[in-house]
């Protein structure tokens, strides 16, 4: 048996802290928690703000089905089915038969569900200006990382 240290793990990396998907999972999960924390006053979790938030950007744009609005959020269909469920019953999106295709529901914001989505917009954004202010001036370069990680 040899008496030199070896790593516990047959890793890469020297320790977790080296690790970027490591770092990106901390990190990702501070993020959220802030989040959630942030939304929590007006009855939203992050991702019920973040379909609302994106329905209310392209519903004039575009027919908005559970399908688009799983592709456009990156969330899976079964997530994005249950959310839709959740703010529809709530009074936030209204689903009506497609002209095209009566088997599928467009989905469209209430006037509620927009000011909901305004007031949100603006706790999420005080909440990630307050989370990646620690980056300063590197912040224009995180997020053209990040979008070509995209």
């Amino acid at each position: 048996m040899s008496s030199k240290c070896s790593k516990p793990l047959p890793s890469h990396f020297e320790g977790p802290y080296d690790s970027p998907g490591f770092l990106l999972w901390r990190v990702s999960n501070g993020w959220q928690r802030e989040q959630r924390n942030a939304l929590q006053h007006i009855g939203l979790t992050h991702t019920q703000f973040v379909v609302l938030a994106v329905a209310s950007w392209f519903y004039e744009k575009e027919p908005l089905t559970q399908a688009r609005l799983s592709q456009l959020t990156g969330s899976d269909p079964m997530t994005i089915s249950q959310v839709v469920r959740v703010l529809e019953k709530a009074g936030y999106f209204e689903r009506t038969p497609s002209p095209r295709d009566m088997r599928v529901k467009v989905i469209s914001v209430s006037a509620t569900g927009r000011s909901l989505a305004a007031e949100a917009v603006k706790i999420v954004e005080a909440t990630d200006k307050k989370f990646f202010m620690p980056l300063g001036e590197n912040n224009s370069s995180f997020i053209s990382l990040f979008q070509k990680l995209l």
